[in-house]
């Protein structure tokens, strides 16, 4: 029998609400489990996003009070060369008392069978949540054309979208096109699309299903 997630003692702590967006509509498009419903409700944030050191503290002081059959995953990006969030990552993984001198893998991490942590876009790599979903979502005529007008928007109509978010505003655009009745974002474009499958969306189903639900 599979493990039944539990919110009231089960939790998943994200860097912030796009994170917690893709992480229940992947779940529920690839797993059959609505996250953001009771007794499923595991994503946590703060909601206009804590950053990467508010999800380790809030994973850490969770774990100090969870219950013994309490699962807590931690999810953060990895980022750049310069900005690597490794280092922190494996200083929590020490201190779960876990040897991270391997590095970080592919798979993710899990500590003891209750404790995991998955790094965007595929803990090996480099990179965030919008390489995650650049991976998972078709490319189109009309994700181009998104792309180049979120530009267009940019540089001759002063769009007051930061230039280092142009891609969240590309998919942000594409959700929008794809239904403009409904709310956007990541997890309505991930719901409404069908997705390509990459070895990082594999694994990170595999880590949540190992984490959560066995």
């Amino acid at each position: 029998m599979p493990r039944e997630i539990n919110d009231k003692i089960d939790a998943l702590f994200v860097e912030g609400p796009d994170d917690g967006a893709v992480v229940n509509a992947l779940i529920e498009k690839l797993a059959g489990l609505d996250l953001a419903r009771h007794p499923h409700r595991v994503v946590r944030t703060k909601e206009e996003g804590g950053g990467d050191a508010w999800a380790i503290r809030a994973f850490e002081d969770y774990i100090a009070k969870a219950r013994p059959d309490a699962r807590v995953g931690l999810i953060v990006d990895r980022d750049d060369a310069e900005n690597d969030k490794w280092p922190a990552v494996s200083e929590v993984l020490r201190r779960l008392g876990m040897d991270p001198r391997g590095g970080p893998t592919a798979g993710g991490a899990i500590v003891a069978g209750r404790f995991g942590l998955w790094m965007w876009p595929d803990n090996a790599s480099h990179g965030d949540l919008e390489d995650f979903v650049a991976g998972v979502i078709p490319q189109s005529p009309v994700l181009t054309y998104a792309i180049e007008a979120c530009g267009v928007a940019k540089a001759s109509h002063a769009a007051e979208y930061e230039l280092r978010h142009a891609r969240k505003a590309a998919f942000k655009v594409r959700s929008i096109w794809r239904n403009a009745g409904a709310a956007g974002g990541y997890g309505h474009l991930i719901r409404g699309l069908t997705l390509a499958s990459t070895p990082a969306s594999e694994a990170f189903l595999v880590w949540f299903k190992t984490l959560f639900l066995m």
